[in-house]
């Protein structure tokens, strides 16, 4: 199990001017929110990130920074970091961390203080979540800040707690080659090469090591350099950020790799606690119960997660193996051969179950 996630994009980036925005903010209905939401999952699910990129909105982006810092920083500032943004270095990051074969898939629609909000889950053996808060701007619908789970804030406030700080703290040592050599520490992470981004990491001043976000992109360069590396980041982070709210995500592979699987089933209700709940993390559920070889419940668990979300090719795997090994073949063919048909099966692992289990092969075939 992994729930290490990427954050790279938020990394300070130094390119072009973008204009604030002074239009009025009008909400989004519950309808046109369903309709963005419909229409965001299909374009990524196609690996389009064309619209994804036209919603998120720089302008508004940088006024929430403006509100976030108490007009601590100046326009120009803010403008100088949301180059990337209107460039649609987002969308590109997105689509590059789920691969092939990863999902981006709403969870929930809600509202809250009149806005709409849609939560998204991404996953491809990394486990991340964004609350996409939408306004309507000339009759356009538009993602105005982004609360990412993996950092506990919204995206506005990381990007104001990280321009203050330089700015009061370290304004003459973070210069344009610090910014280059982020982005290329930033490229080394999203090509796992971690040795190579340790190095970097390292280099930089130490005004940016101390904060917040930097501390959450080394846990992501250390779980690459070796388990007691990326281990002790963990713990560290959660010493200094007891209280942060993505202590549940960041936490459960540090419960999991010290065999602590009541420490991690606590994170994975906690996650879903917050969430408010996402049928997902029956998956997580079910991995902790078969370590613990607690068999019903992980049969239980997997069953429910299929139910939900019955496109999710690797529970179905889990599934399938969990039924022949409990030799429930009335329900291993059936589900098998459905499995078999989808688009991206992975038939190796049904192939090796033949392998193991004769029994199984012999019923499919009499099938």
């Amino acid at each position: 199990m992994n729930c290490k996630t990427f954050f790279s994009w938020c990394i300070l980036l130094v390119v072009l001017f973008v204009t604030a925005c002074s239009e009025a903010e009008k909400p989004v209905t519950k309808e046109e929110a369903a309709k963005i939401a419909t229409a965001l999952q299909n374009a990524i699910a196609n690996r389009n990130t064309g619209l994804l990129n036209n919603l998120l909105s720089p302008e508004l982006l940088q006024k929430r920074i403006m509100e976030q810092a108490d007009n601590k920083l100046s326009r120009s500032e803010v403008s100088a970091t949301l180059g990337s943004l209107k460039s649609g270095d987002f969308g590109r990051q997105i689509v590059k961390n789920l691969g092939q074969t990863g999902t981006y898939e709403l969870v929930k629609q809600y509202e809250k203080n009149n806005r709409q909000h849609l939560v998204f889950r991404m996953y491809d053996e990394q486990l991340n979540y964004h609350d996409f808060e939408l306004v309507k701007i000339r009759d356009e619908v538009k993602i105005a800040d982004i609360f990412i789970y993996v950092t506990g804030e919204n995206l506005s406030t990381t990007y104001a707690q990280t321009l203050i700080s330089m700015k009061e703290e370290a304004a003459s040592t973070v210069d344009k080659k610090d910014a280059n050599m982020m982005q290329l520490m930033r490229k080394y992470i999203n090509d796992k090469e971690f040795e190579k981004a340790n190095k970097i990491y390292q280099s930089l001043p130490a005004v940016l090591k101390k904060q917040k976000i930097y501390r959450i992109i080394y846990t992501q360069i250390a779980s690459g350099l070796g388990t007691d590396e990326y281990l002790t980041s963990l713990n560290d982070f959660q010493k200094d950020y007891p209280e942060s709210t993505n202590m549940y995500l960041l936490m459960m592979d540090a419960y999991y790799l010290k065999k602590d699987y009541a420490g991690t089933m606590r994170c994975i209700n906690g996650l879903d606690s917050l969430i408010n709940k996402d049928p997902f993390l029956d998956y997580y559920r079910a991995l902790i119960y078969k370590e613990t070889e607690d068999t019903a419940n992980q049969l239980v668990h997997l069953e429910k997660l299929h139910e939900n979300l019955p496109g999710f090719g690797p529970g179905t795997l889990e599934l399938i193996n969990r039924y022949v090994e409990d030799k429930q073949w009335e329900k291993a063919v059936p589900l098998t051969k459905a499995y078999s048909n989808t688009k991206n099966a992975n038939n190796e692992v049904i192939e090796s179950l033949y392998e193991l289990y004769p029994d199984f092969k012999k019923k499919m075939e009499t099938e």
